[in-house]
């Protein structure tokens, strides 16, 4: 009986990894050749751009990033691939490369941005779900509207007005 409940677990666990691996998200800048890392930061630098996917990134995070790229363009260039440099270049490329997709992992765009919350009047928390650009952009548009409010004069009428 314990076997037969120790194989259905294991199986269930089995089943249940490769679900979870396909749900972690894909680095943004992953190039091993000179060739795919020109079309990697080309297209990364265009994301950042106004409208684009990484376009949240704040000015400081753009010159970190530009200058990251920059850095790792001339280390392949100067190489042609991973492959062929040193293990202290590998290294350096490689802390390059993860401070890079940190930065766009926590500005993406596109991210999932998921949190309960209980509605008012009750306690069933609801799960609601939404991207980080809609986030941002109900954020940008309630910032406005209260920019918006706060200068329009407010007129009081006195009583027997017209």
């Amino acid at each position: 009986m314990k076997f037969h409940l120790m194989a259905a677990l294991l199986g269930v666990v089995f089943v249940a990894l490769p679900v979870s691996a396909a749900e972690k998200i894909a680095p943004a800048v992953n190039a091993s050749t000179q060739d795919a890392f020109i079309t990697v930061s080309t297209w990364v630098r265009g994301q950042m751009e106004n409208g684009g996917r990484y376009s949240f990134v704040t000015p400081v995070e753009r010159n970190t990033v530009i200058a990251d790229l920059d850095l790792m363009g001339k280390m392949m260039a100067a190489n042609g691939s991973v492959d062929k440099m040193s293990q202290d270049e590998k290294t350096a490329m490689f802390n390059r490369q993860e401070e890079v997709n940190a930065i766009l992992a926590k500005r993406d765009r596109e991210r999932l941005v998921c949190k309960f919350e209980r509605p008012i009047g009750s306690n069933v928390p609801v799960k609601t779900c939404l991207t980080a650009g809609e986030l941002e952009d109900r954020k940008l548009n309630d910032k406005k509207y209260l920019e918006r409010r706060q200068s329009t004069p407010q007129t009081r009428k006195t009583p027997g007005e017209p």
